[in-house]
């Protein structure tokens, strides 16, 4: 229920998109008891059917680097998976240093 609760509210903003003062004074998110963006969001709705197949992230650096929305919550997945054999636990605060690379993202959507 969090996803189709949150997928209204952003339809209606965007609706409102052309009218920036009403949106302002009378939008506002949807207070949900539970909603995790990765799982709730971007698995749940960007990274299935069809957008699965679509690019999500690409790095330019010494090389170029392209994932899908699927290859991106799959790897996620790994490292979250991972993170928890390691003993991490949700809620968990860890300290990440990587520059802007795949594996920042990755560990951004790791759940």
């Amino acid at each position: 229920m969090p996803t189709a609760t949150f997928k209204s509210a952003r339809d209606l903003l965007l609706a409102l998109r052309d009218n920036y003062e009403f949106a302002r004074s009378g939008f506002q998110w949807p207070k949900l008891k539970r909603f995790n963006w990765a799982l709730d969001w971007f698995d749940a709705e960007l990274a299935k059917g069809d957008n699965a197949r679509k690019p999500a992230l690409k790095t330019l650096g010494e090389t170029v680097e392209t994932l899908t929305f699927g290859e991106l919550s799959q790897a996620s997945s790994r490292a979250a998976n991972g993170l928890r054999a390691l003993g991490a636990k949700r809620g968990d605060r860890l300290l990440l240093m990587v520059g802007n690379a795949p594996a920042l993202w990755i560990s951004m959507l790791a759940r």
